[in-house]
């Protein structure tokens, strides 16, 4: 069998047909229409180029985002903040983009997450820990009098906030909170505690 020949005006075709049909991102090309995808790079230089000779606007086309080290950070941080998990797999299966772009920035993953100011030790911990590992920590945290909130856990204790919420709480700190004996009312002002409320 002969190996079909991609004339310049067969890619572009190729490309135009599928517009609005199908992604036409470098990414699928490649996956989904190898050969085209390595014609285009050889005929124009690069897939943009192809995409580009085709009058379509290759910035409106690309699946991956320009990704600097601040951007990379940035990301991950509010990934943080918002409670996702940061451990490697789960970035790799759900953040693809960023996760790449964090391994080409800052080498590899943890890295990136030092980087960011979030611990990896703890981003791992949170992976494994079982939640039985969990009420522990929290029981400890609650013991050595610290502050139990989720203000102050998100602050402080990010890993050990969304792991308990996840197998704990079924989504809910106060909840988790509750699963592990604790009753106070982290809502309370702190006058009214000086004050001797009953929480």
């Amino acid at each position: 069998m002969f190996k079909k020949f991609w004339y310049a005006e067969m890619i572009q075709h190729h490309i135009l047909e599928r517009q609005g049909k199908e992604p036409l991102n470098s990414y699928y090309y490649a996956t989904h229409y190898p050969d085209v995808y390595a014609a285009a790079e050889r005929t124009f230089g690069s897939w943009g180029d192809a995409i580009e000779s085709c009058g379509i606007n290759y910035g409106t086309v690309r699946k991956y985002k320009t990704w600097t080290k601040q951007a990379v950070l940035n990301e991950i941080r509010r990934l943080a903040k918002a409670g996702e998990p940061l451990y490697s797999q789960y970035a790799q299966n759900h953040y693809k983009p960023l996760y790449m772009a964090a391994v080409k920035r800052f080498t590899n993953w943890g890295q990136a997450l030092r980087c960011a100011g979030i611990k990896y030790d703890e981003v791992r911990l949170r992976r494994s820990m079982t939640p039985e590992e969990i009420r522990k920590e929290i029981l400890k945290l609650f013991r050595n009098r610290e502050n139990l909130s989720y203000t102050y856990m998100r602050e402080n204790y990010q890993y050990l906030l969304a792991a308990g919420m996840k197998k704990l709480g079924d989504g809910s700190w106060a909840r988790a909170r509750r699963q592990c004996g604790i009753l106070t009312n982290y809502r309370l002002s702190a006058v009214k505690k000086k004050k001797g409320i009953p929480v």
